[in-house]
């Protein structure tokens, strides 16, 4: 999950989207600060000043790409939809399963739009709140 792209930010506690120590797989109240190497690589700061606003938006889960359609208002239509679209996801495998948070950009902190995509294998996924929620064979 990657940290809020506003709002208060800590090092410590417990809320994921919040802490960098939890965003970071730490312990919640981890003896930490912002120059140590996994924070500064996180932020994108590898030298030099460091500021909790360096963590927006910021994810430490590393993202697949998989190609797809743009997004469409029914299944019907995402699968016959064969434009080339590169989309990210955090699951384990080749393409994005019910579950898996998808994302519009590498950095895996921008959500995909709700809607359905065709996963360009004959089978498209819906989408909502940036998560998979279903899976389904396109028509032949």
């Amino acid at each position: 999950m990657a940290l809020a792209n506003s709002g208060s930010m800590s090092i410590g506690g417990t809320v994921a989207n919040r802490s960098i120590n939890v965003e970071l797989g730490l312990a919640q109240n981890a003896n930490s600060s912002l120059g140590q190497t996994n924070f500064r690589t996180l932020a994108g700061v590898a030298s030099g000043a460091i500021s909790m606003d360096d963590f927006y938006g910021k994810s430490a889960s590393s993202c697949t790409a998989f190609d797809s359609s743009q997004t469409h208002s029914n299944l019907s239509k995402a699968c016959g939809d064969f434009n080339k679209v590169t989309y990210y996801h955090d699951g384990s495998g080749t393409l994005p399963v019910s579950g898996d948070k998808v994302y519009s950009n590498s950095g895996c902190s921008t959500p995909l739009a709700d809607g359905s995509y065709n996963l360009r294998n004959g089978t498209a996924m819906q989408v909502s709140s940036g998560t998979v929620t279903n899976v389904f064979s396109c028509p032949k």
